[in-house]
């Protein structure tokens, strides 16, 4: 198992060195990918950008909780992608911005939109890259590397891929981790099926168990649980810098639309495997953890060279995840914050600009692995940020889109608003029917938008 990790590692270094050396000559290549991704690209990042760890792992521990409809996380990510294709992929391309405050600014015009927008997605983003470290760590665990050596070796190979080729190296490693990962957990639930005689075998081992009947259904989870995990999901893939960042490298609007969609197709469909396995491993073992179904699964049921392939296919997910946040961080501050504040010109600059990007991503994801592994406890807290941008944000950009009555004021209003509540939900623990705390903040910053956009409206 070991040494197909370290080659897998390997590989991905080899890919970043080469496309730092061949395709990365300024800026633009670097954080946009020179704006000439096509449809296989781009659809692989898109898609690879949601399956991380929290797609493979996470769906596991789902479908050993609640089984079939465990695959609602992942579906909920390809669902969110489709909406993007059919909604905004297009004309956002077509605007041809570099983040998503860029879009708040030309919108509605003035810096302090844009700072504030920058800011909560930036700190979102180092929580949850500092999380994937953490998810690297556990994955590595299986290999019985335990402490943070195996973290440490994960991220940096991350780190010094993207640093040296940008989203270019993004781009073409997230395609072969895409394809690692989607065929790594479609044979390992086929691996699963084959232990349990096939999906009936599996179904009659779980009655066994004495699952009940929604159990085996793909809405077992309910609609409530179902609509709480998708709507959030669908949010902030509407509105998030790490999907945009692609959308805004596709060589054209029509690519950008068509990869969208392809990518949110693909991530429906994998999205089942890794539910098989959380279900196969409930009905084959007596675990207390669900956390532990998919470990389980690769230490019990696959064979050195299958789990050494598989569990490289779960490092692929992780990492795909990872460098895609690094990129996205990375692009927040050399556009929203760098070169605002030094008013430089992208053309005039772009080579310093090159070197600045690359010092940025490298500082970016040190200060990650830092969090992950010396200070854990604050991930949660900046994560919050996370919730925070999707409530916030989520209604100056979509109701701008649509809506041509939208004012400055209105849109900062709803942000500043919809933050807030968003914040105060998750310290209070305070819930709306249950739903969400993005949700209830987002109806508020909703009506704030509306009625003071109405009001100052000239």
């Amino acid at each position: 198992m070991l040494l197909i990790v370290i080659a897998y590692m390997a590989l991905m270094l080899l890919v970043g060195w080469w496309a730092g050396k061949f395709y990365v000559k300024g800026m633009t290549d670097f954080l946009l990918a020179g704006r000439r991704l096509g449809v296989i690209l781009c659809s692989a990042t898109l898609a690879a950008t949601h399956f991380g760890g929290g797609a493979v792992m996470g769906g596991g521990e789902y479908g050993f909780k609640y089984g079939l409809s465990g695959a609602w996380y992942g579906v909920s990510c390809g669902i969110g992608l489709i909406i993007l294709g059919l909604v905004t992929a297009r004309r956002f391309r077509d605007l041809a911005f570099y983040t998503v405050p860029d879009y708040l600014e030309r919108r509605y015009g003035g810096k302090t939109i844009r700072v504030l927008g920058s800011l909560l997605s930036l700190v979102a983003l180092v929580g949850i890259l500092a999380a994937q470290v953490l998810s690297a760590r556990g994955a590595l665990g299986i290999l019985g590397i335990t402490g943070n050596t195996g973290a440490v070796v994960a991220t940096l190979v991350f780190i010094i891929y993207t640093t040296s080729g940008g989203l270019w190296a993004v781009t073409l490693t997230d395609l072969i981790q895409m394809t690692w990962a989607a065929v790594g957990v479609i044979l390992a639930s086929n691996m699963v099926l084959g232990h349990t005689g096939g999906y009936e075998g599996l179904k009659a081992l779980l009655q066994a168990k004495a699952v009940g009947p929604e159990y085996m259904s793909f809405w077992g989870m309910g609609t409530a649980g179902i609509m709480w995990l998708l709507l959030p999901t669908v949010m902030y893939t509407l509105i998030g810098q790490d999907f945009y960042q692609r959308l805004f490298a596709a060589k054209d609007g029509k690519t950008a639309k068509v990869s969208s969609l392809v990518g949110g197709i693909v991530l429906v469909v994998v999205s089942f495997f890794p539910a098989l396995m959380g279900m196969g491993a409930r009905a084959l073992a007596n675990l207390e953890d669900p956390s532990m179904a998919v470990p389980w699964v690769l230490q019990n049921l696959m064979g050195p060279l299958l789990g050494g392939l598989i569990l490289a296919a779960i490092l692929a997910a992780i990492m795909s995840t990872a460098d895609s946040l690094l990129s996205a961080a990375t692009s927040h501050i050399v556009k929203d914050f760098w070169i605002e504040i030094f008013h430089l010109n992208e053309v005039d600059h772009e080579k310093e600009l090159l070197r600045v990007s690359r010092i940025f991503t490298f500082v970016i994801g040190v200060l990650a692995l830092i969090i992950a592994l010396i200070v854990p406890g604050i991930i949660d807290a900046l994560i919050y940020s996370y919730t925070m941008y999707t409530a916030g944000v989520f209604v100056p950009v979509i109701g701008g889109f649509l809506w041509k009555g939208a004012t400055r004021t209105g849109a900062f209003a709803s942000l500043i608003i919809g933050s807030i509540v968003a914040l105060w939900g998750i310290l209070s623990g305070v819930s709306l029917f249950g739903a969400p705390v993005e949700i209830f903040a987002a109806l508020i910053s909703l009506v704030i938008f509306v009625v003071v956009s109405l009001i100052t409206k000239k």
